[in-house]
């Protein structure tokens, strides 16, 4: 049952109420018999009780009721002729009583604020909770003041007699007024109930008639009970008032079982009375609660009866097809249908009863794995969308569930159809559009920006992404005129306003800035797309991408302007010039507009233009001259231009053909280049070539006969030098002569001086044989170790006499190499033998060899006088000799590096040397090991120059 939301009272009624109270209380008091303090019934209290619980929500309601309460029941209990300090004392304890009775009834009250009701158990419980509430607390005040202004009063017959007669009282007049908002019963029963009323009458006065002494108590409360179970709650609250005000009154007159008995008359007349009100109570127990009960079922039936219809209604009329449905085995048989569904199946409703729905859906899950998972809780329901038998391409959308359980424990299952292939065929299509523009927006090159009619942006494409470096997050939700792509939105707040409806775009050209900073010039097209009753819905900005074009354009407007001395002539491809740069009005002396619109051969020497083409005019020669391009290019070749001066120009010229997908005006493109300067230089410089020619050829002749003397005198020097030599030495043995000590100082310098003019002719002739182009070199398997180590033992006798340290460190191992072994030898010699000369005494010579990779490497270390650095670069010419050995007057020819030098390079090595003034010298020499592929020439070849380090 809901709860009760009867309104509150109004001014008026409680006014009629407080009227009520006092006439019902004067009549209390006027008809209380004269030997009782109290009277045996107050029907005010349930009056009172009903002001307090019914009145207004507010403050001052409740506390204005029990004040005027207080005024009444005084003013009733003076006018029934009790003194004034008992009636206000009785006064205050029945609005005490009203005011608790209420509160708690005030418990019950509907949420809206309503009055409480006797709509259920809880609402009767809480009458009855009230009912001895207020009953306890009148009682209390009724005792306390019998006790204080009866004088012989007793305190105890009071309080009881007062408890008995006000909780009745409650219980009789409140349910009046809490049943006066529920529900009547149907009419059609004023027969019935005239019959029962008549009934309850007789059996009444029967009951408490005078001379009636049999226990017939009981018999009433049948005739309620019957009331109870046929009549609505506000005729059987009625009938308890008037039972209630009848059986009062007739107990009062001592009649009936309760007032005539011996034990009522052996207790007195207030017990008589007080047993009457437990009667009534017991009457009210017993009534109320049946009617309650039955008023309850019956409003449970009429809603369930309204939920039944209501349901039949939207189960018939509904426009989603309904089906109830009850499990038979693994199937779900069809009990019901309503004619949607029968349309979503494409059958009659009658035929498809008692089919089973896994027969008519085609569903991606076995039903009856969802039977049983529904049967068992496991599944709430279950959603999806199938297809239907026999109709090919649609689409139904289905919800299963558990709605009820039969009588017999089955279960009854409602399956929900919506027939949805219209839908999902506009879906499909709408899906295969979307792609489609999504594939489109996605593989065109131009940048788009679709936004909202606010300027937002809503879709951005590939290509945006990989023009500015923004991915597609970063923009959407963003203003146009915030991401720096666009130049702003009032081109699209233009398009937006409704009286636009040119449909014509706006196209604008300006700066975006990427996201690494990078600015790019952006064509921007912006529109708008409406929608179906013409109103602005998108605004679509399409840009492309220019930089290139506008750098590209800039370059070739800079390079046609810039002062090159390259001309550059764009021609038709009739032979018109159409382009010329600023290189080819210097080249020609022609201004542009003289020469733009001419034919190009025009400018050419005709005679030299018909002779190389063999053509017999102009046009044919330019026909000639585009054949040999061939779609491509011409060679360069000299042709003579006319200068605007007159005068002959020599310009190598080639002539190209343009792509026409690039240019549509320009057919040929002719570049040239003024040679005539250069044909001068060049024939100049063949002139000087002729001339260094001759020149180069003297000198290679004066350096042969230069070697042929330096041969020839070598050798006619060597023979008499010999003899000399040869004779000094018999002279020095006294072979002729036994000479004389101071003789044999003589004959020393002699034999030392042309031991050196040999040495010498000896250096001269090798240097002579290596300039030479028929030296043979043998080539041959050396072991440089075995060499090192005679060139050890030969350097001895230099050591006579000195204060020198001389090192020898060989390998392991040996270190073959490709060549000619005296010659290695010889390096090795002239190398320590010059470090032992131009060390001092107490220094020290050092000859390491080793191997450094594919190489041999000799290293010649020494502490003596060193080589200045700004010397080095002349230490292996020829006769070269150091100004420190100058200084130091070191006897030497100058050509031992020199041999050294050509050896080493006739060997495909390499000589270095590192040193300084004062601190020594190290000369390394680098030759290719045998195992290594030998040299990469014949040993004699040149190889490599030796180089100071």
């Amino acid at each position: 049952m809901s709860e009760h939301d009867g309104r509150p009272l109004t001014l008026r009624a409680s006014v009629l109420l407080l009227v009520a109270t006092y006439a019902a209380a004067v009549g209390a008091v006027e008809l209380a018999p004269a030997d009782r303090p109290v009277a045996s019934w107050w029907p005010a209290a349930g009056i009172a009780v009903v002001l307090v619980a019914c009145a207004r929500p507010g403050r001052l309601a409740v506390p204005l009721t029990v004040a005027a309460l207080v005024v009444v029941t005084a003013a009733a209990n003076v006018t029934g002729g009790r003194p004034l300090d008992v009636a206000t004392a009785f006064g205050a304890a029945n609005a005490a009583e009203a005011l608790v009775a209420g509160l708690v009834l005030r418990l019950g009250r509907g949420r809206a604020g309503g009055t409480p009701g006797l709509a259920g158990a809880d609402d009767f419980v809480r009458l009855v909770l009230a009912a001895l509430a207020g009953g306890a607390t009148v009682a209390a005040g009724a005792a306390l003041t019998v006790a204080t202004l009866v004088p012989g009063g007793s305190p105890g017959e009071a309080a009881v007699s007062v408890l008995a007669a006000h909780a009745a009282s409650t219980l009789v007049i409140a349910p009046i007024a809490l049943a006066a908002t529920t529900r009547r019963r149907p009419r059609g029963r004023s027969e019935e109930l005239a019959v029962h009323v008549a009934a309850l009458l007789v059996a009444t006065l029967v009951v408490f008639s005078p001379a009636q002494s049999l226990p017939l108590a009981f018999v009433p409360f049948v005739l309620l009970a019957w009331a109870g179970l046929r009549f609505d709650l506000r005729t059987v609250t009625v009938e308890l008032a008037g039972f209630a005000v009848l059986t009062t009154y007739v107990t009062d007159l001592g009649w009936g079982p309760l007032g005539n008995a011996a034990d009522a008359a052996a207790l007195g007349g207030l017990a008589a009375a007080t047993l009457a009100q437990g009667y009534l109570v017991c009457a009210v127990l017993i009534t109320l609660p049946l009617a309650i009960v039955v008023a309850q079922r019956a409003e449970l039936l009429e809603r369930i009866r309204s939920d039944g219809l209501l349901f039949r209604r939207n189960f018939t009329e509904s426009l989603l097809g309904q089906v109830l449905l009850r499990a038979e085995g693994a199937d779900l048989v069809v009990v019901d249908i309503n004619d949607a569904a029968a349309a979503v199946l494409g059958a009659g409703r009658e035929s498809l009863l008692g089919r089973d729905l896994g027969g008519l859906l085609v569903t991606p899950q076995s039903l009856p794995d969802l039977v049983v998972g529904l049967s068992t809780g496991r599944i709430r329901s279950w959603q999806s969308t199938v297809g239907v038998t026999g109709r090919e391409g649609a689409r139904v959308d289905v919800a299963l569930a558990v709605i009820d359980r039969e009588l017999d424990g089955g279960l009854v299952y409602s399956a929900q159809l919506l027939d949805v292939s219209r839908e999902h065929s506009t879906r499909r299509q709408l899906e295969a559009a979307q792609k489609l523009t999504s594939a489109t927006l996605d593989t065109t090159d131009a940048l788009i920006l679709v936004t909202d009619l606010s300027g937002r942006v809503v879709r951005v494409n590939a290509a945006t992404t990989r023009a500015t470096g923004y991915g597609e997050t970063e923009l959407i939700g963003r203003l146009v005129g915030e991401t720096g792509l666009a130049p702003d939105s009032g081109d699209l707040d233009a398009l937006f306003v409704w009286p636009n409806r040119s449909g014509a775009p706006v196209v604008r050209e300006g700066e975006a800035l990427t996201r690494s900073g990078e600015r790019r010039r952006i064509v921007w097209s912006s529109n708008v797309v409406r929608d179906e009753h013409g109103f602005p819905a998108f605004g679509v900005m399409t840009g492309i991408d220019v930089t290139t074009e506008r750098a590209s354009a800039g370059l070739v407007s800079h390079l046609m302007q810039a002062p090159i001395g390259t001309a550059l002539l764009g021609l038709s491809p009739e032979g018109c010039i159409e382009v010329v740069n600023t290189g080819a009005v210097q080249l020609l002396g022609h201004q542009p507009h003289e020469v733009v619109g001419r034919r190009f051969v025009d400018l050419l020497d005709r005679e030299q233009l018909l002779a190389r083409t063999g053509a017999t005019d102009l046009r044919a020669a330019f026909a000639a001259l585009v054949a040999e391009a061939g779609g491509g290019e011409t060679r360069a070749r000299e042709w003579t231009f006319v200068g605007g001066d007159g005068s002959p120009r020599v310009i190598s010229v080639t002539l190209s053909a343009t792509d026409p997908s690039l240019s549509t005006g320009v057919g040929y493109l002719c570049v040239g280049r003024d040679v005539t300067q250069q044909r001068r230089s060049q024939d100049m410089l063949a002139a000087a070539l002729d001339k260094e020619r001759t020149a180069v050829e003297r000198l290679r002749a004066l350096d042969e006969a230069k070697t042929e003397f330096v041969s020839t005198v070598s050798h006619e020097l060597r023979t008499p030098i010999t003899s000399i030599v040869g004779f000094t030495e018999m002279l020095q043995d006294g072979s002729v002569v036994e000479p004389l000590p101071e003789q044999l100082r003589l004959l020393e310098t002699i034999a030392r001086n042309g031991e050196r003019l040999i040495a010498l002719c000896n250096d001269l002739l090798m240097l002579s044989g290596l300039d030479s182009d028929d030296v043979t070199w043998r080539s041959e398997e050396v072991d440089l170790a075995a060499c090192l180590g005679l060139v050890e033992d030969s350097v001895q006798p230099l050591l006579a006499g000195r204060d020198l340290t001389v090192t020898f460190e060989t390998p392991t191992g040996p270190l073959h190499v490709l060549g000619d072994r005296p010659q290695l030898e010889r390096v090795m010699v002239n190398l320590v033998s010059n470090a032992m000369k131009f060390t001092e005494d107490g220094g020290v010579v050092r000859a390491r060899l080793s191997q450094e990779g594919d190489e041999a490497v000799l290293s010649v270390t020494d502490t003596g006088l060193g080589i200045p650095l700004d010397e080095q670069e002349d230490l292996f010419k020829r006769f070269f000799r150091s100004s420190t050995a100058h200084t130091e007057a070191i006897q030497g020819t100058g050509l031992g590096l020199a041999i050294v030098a050509a050896i080493v390079e006739a060997h495909g090595g390499r000589i270095r040397v590192r040193s300084a003034h004062l601190e020594g010298a190290t000369f390394t020499v680098r030759l290719p090991l045998l195992h290594s592929g030998g040299p990469s020439r014949p040993v004699g070849d040149p190889g490599h120059r030796p180089v100071p380090a």
